[in-house]
């Protein structure tokens, strides 16, 4: 559970706590992992972690308590404490209270926006007596002011990203023998994901893929997760028969997903807008800009903070049917030199404006500030 690196360019000593990390697998656990490694390239990084199940955390948060401590004890050049996300929140203060250093907490979207009672009456306190917030994107950035963070200790800092193709690779038919469906003179959309109401995929295979096929009928539509929204998807699909139009995969290995974003034409993130829900920040699309495939998404909470339109994807107004239907249209009509170039555009932005060592001393600029008041 305990990691330590080492970077003689930098003074900064931080124990990064979280509770989300590899193996596990999700963009809450890739982003501790990218997050922490881009910081050890600079900075001195004790780092407490876990990669199991949740179901484990109440006995975790007590380990976690221990090792930080005896961390804290250990290493006075230990200037701040980094917790990974807000349901850790009372572990930071508790820490910061004993061992009188300065936490800063991370916030992702639903671990500040989860509406049951117990949470934001257990959690949220904690939230607010942080030295600093950092949320990862303006939407997640206002819903914490809304909940009582002052704003002169709130900051926003992006999710970076990492180059995972070197040079991207489509090849449809690996794809096609992979997942067992045959993608011959086929279009190929593509959403990745926890299937949530707020993903809006039952949206969109209600309201705008049959507008797409009536125009292109060979449109094949790829949703690769699962979650609680996969019965009522199914429903969607057979209602607005469009079973040779949608594959639902389910949960797929790293390698295949990354089969899917190179080989895909379009990804799409048509979110709406869910009371109680959020999308803190929008990982897939960077994931899809990355492979250098063109992103059509809601401007809508997080995405808007991951996407620039125009440069590394295309942003519409959230349920906009005719908008999503005929620019998705518009990119599977163009050369497919030309969808290529659109692509790589967008890959380049999103690795030049988004990179981990520039989100990295971002961070590190926090720390100094927060070591100052230690």
């Amino acid at each position: 559970m305990v990691k330590s690196s080492r970077s003689k360019h930098n003074e900064t000593t931080v124990l990064f706590i979280t509770r989300r990390f590899p193996p596990s697998v999700g963009g809450m656990e890739r982003f501790a992992y990218d997050l922490s490694n881009a910081l050890s390239e600079k900075i001195v990084v004790r780092r407490v972690s876990w990669g199991g199940s949740n179901k484990w955390l109440p006995f975790v948060f007590i380990v976690f308590f221990f090792h930080a401590s005896w961390l804290l004890i250990a290493d006075r050049s230990i200037k701040v404490i980094h917790i990974q996300d807000a349901v850790q929140a009372p572990l930071g203060w508790l820490l910061s209270k004993i061992y009188k250093r300065p936490y800063a907490l991370v916030t992702h979207g639903l671990d500040i926006t989860y509406e049951k009672f117990y949470y934001q009456n257990l959690i949220l306190p904690f939230v607010r007596r942080a030295d600093i917030v950092i949320s990862n994107s303006s939407a997640t950035q206002e819903e914490v002011i809304k909940r009582g963070v002052s704003s002169k200790k709130s900051r926003v800092i992006t999710l970076g990203t990492a180059d995972d193709y070197g040079k991207p690779r489509p090849n449809k038919g690996k794809l096609a023998k992979e997942i067992g469906i045959s993608l011959t003179n086929r279009e190929v959309l593509l959403t990745t994901g926890r299937l949530v109401k707020r993903k809006g995929v039952e949206w969109f295979v209600r309201k705008v893929l049959p507008e797409i096929t009536k125009q292109l009928p060979n449109v094949i539509y790829l949703v690769a997760g699962d979650g609680a929204e996969r019965d009522n998807i199914h429903v969607a699909i057979k209602q607005m028969n469009m079973q040779n139009n949608v594959a639902m995969l389910g949960r797929v290995d790293n390698e295949t997903r990354s089969l899917l974003y190179q080989s895909c034409d379009v990804f799409v993130m048509p979110n709406i807008v869910v009371k109680g829900d959020m999308e803190g920040f929008g990982i897939v699309a960077h994931e899809a800009a990355n492979a250098a495939v063109p992103v059509v998404a809601s401007n809508l909470e997080g995405i808007a903070d991951a996407l620039v339109n125009g440069q590394n994807g295309t942003l519409l107004r959230t349920q906009d049917t005719v908008g999503f239907s005929s620019e998705i249209t518009k990119i599977l009509g163009m050369p497919v030199s030309e969808r290529r170039k659109m692509g790589q555009k967008a890959r380049l932005y999103t690795l030049k404006m988004y990179s981990w060592s520039r989100i990295a001393d971002q961070y590190i600029n926090v720390y100094k500030d927060l070591s100052k008041i230690s």
